[in-house]
């Protein structure tokens, strides 16, 4: 019987800001349905520093017959940019082995500025809702009347607009304080079709 443990995590905030506390989402399965309960969650930085740990005791998450499940607080890096953590979970049984899997945490500086982001399709003028937005590491999602806000430090930063049916539109901008910036995404042109003879 397989009892190797499966390892999930979830809910990871993104960007943290640094030096502050966030929470995410873990959770362990074992292919044969056992309980995992008991199951201990450590989380190391890239030095191997403990950065966080709880143990899992909890019904299995909802509409899953197997996935045990605990939040974790972690306390942030104090330095801006990608951090690649471990997180190990070590059963209290010798039936099922400990496994070892990695996230990536995500810090910036605190915000300093609102950035407003107004999306309208081009050529008609109307307003884009449902446009995914990245402002750097920070995300959005515009309202129907086309808008969205996001806080960021100031800074230089890739802004990319998402929404099917869309041509993708990616500009950079450079925030030094609270500003608007006005996107009109293209309707993506379906793909010419050949004559058939």
């Amino acid at each position: 019987m397989n009892h190797e443990i499966g390892l999930a995590v979830w809910d990871v905030p993104s960007p943290v800001v640094i030096g502050r506390q966030a929470t995410l989402k873990i959770g362990v399965s074992c292919p044969s349905g056992c309980s995992l309960n008991g199951t201990t969650i450590v989380i190391r930085d890239e030095q191997g520093r403990h950065v966080g740990s709880a143990r899992i005791a909890s019904e299995p998450w909802p509409g899953s017959i197997a996935l045990h499940w605990v939040e974790v607080d972690i306390g942030a890096p104090e330095t801006d940019g990608t951090h690649a953590w471990s997180i190990q979970a070590t059963a209290d049984d010798s039936v099922h082995p400990a496994v070892e899997s990695a996230v990536r945490i995500v810090t910036s500086k605190p915000p300093e500025h609102r950035v407003t982001v107004e999306v309208t399709e081009q050529g008609r003028g109307a307003p884009l809702a449902g446009v995914e937005l990245r402002v750097g590491p920070f995300r959005a999602v515009t309202d129907d009347g086309g808008i969205a806000h996001v806080k960021v430090p100031g800074g230089t930063y890739d802004v990319c607009a998402w929404k099917i049916d869309h041509d993708l539109l990616t500009t950079t901008t450079h925030v030094a304080g609270d500003t608007t910036l006005t996107l009109a995404m293209a309707v993506t042109l379906p793909p010419e079709q050949p004559y058939w003879m």
